[in-house]
């Protein structure tokens, strides 16, 4: 009977050691998917003449939010911006600028799917399961990120706020993403094994 309780125990700490590894492997992914955005994008941000107009007009925008906006934007999430009258538009500023390389898109695909594999190798999986399971877990590192950047990366313009659309922040950049290529990068490293 110990022996049951044992494998049952040991069974819930390889799957908790899966859970976090694979949570630690998407923090990772957003970071450095985030960071590989700056890198792409800041110099542009910097020196558009968007930036200077408002920055004349006294509104406080930092390139690292704008940064974020365009970050957020390569999940699929429309950065909100406030209008007359009450009103908001939403843009995809890869989409939008000409500036921006249409491969800003690849970014957090690319993080996640090493991010999928890194969780699956570290955690040895063996299976297909074991693969999906590490690398599904990234949404447990990755979500928290999209939700920060709900408050990270608002700028105030007057009286109302700029910042990425909060329900596809959620659940396009913090769950689907995440969930989705982190599972295929598992998959396809436990095949490889």
């Amino acid at each position: 009977m110990s022996v049951t309780t044992g494998s049952a125990s040991d069974s819930t700490q390889s799957t908790a050691k899966t859970v976090g590894i694979g949570a630690v492997a998407g923090l990772g992914a957003a970071l450095l998917g985030y960071l590989a955005t700056y890198v792409a994008t800041a110099s542009t941000i910097e020196n558009s003449t968007a930036s200077q107009v408002l920055e004349a007009l006294g509104s406080n925008i930092s390139t690292w939010k704008v940064v974020g906006w365009v970050f957020m934007n390569a999940h699929g999430v429309t950065t909100n911006f406030p209008g007359l009258f009450g009103t908001t538009s939403s843009t995809n500023l890869i989409e939008g600028a000409e500036a921006f390389s249409a491969a800003l898109y690849a970014v957090p695909a690319v993080a996640l799917l090493a991010a999928g594999v890194v969780a699956a190798v570290a955690c040895g999986a063996s299976s297909a399961k074991s693969g999906a399971i590490a690398g599904g877990s990234t949404v447990l590192g990755y979500l928290p990120v999209a939700l920060a950047g709900l408050a990270l990366f608002a700028i105030t313009i007057g009286d109302a706020v700029a910042r990425p659309d909060p329900v596809t922040s959620v659940l396009l950049a913090g769950i689907v993403y995440p969930a989705v290529l982190g599972t295929v990068g598992g998959v396809a490293a436990s095949a490889i094994r």
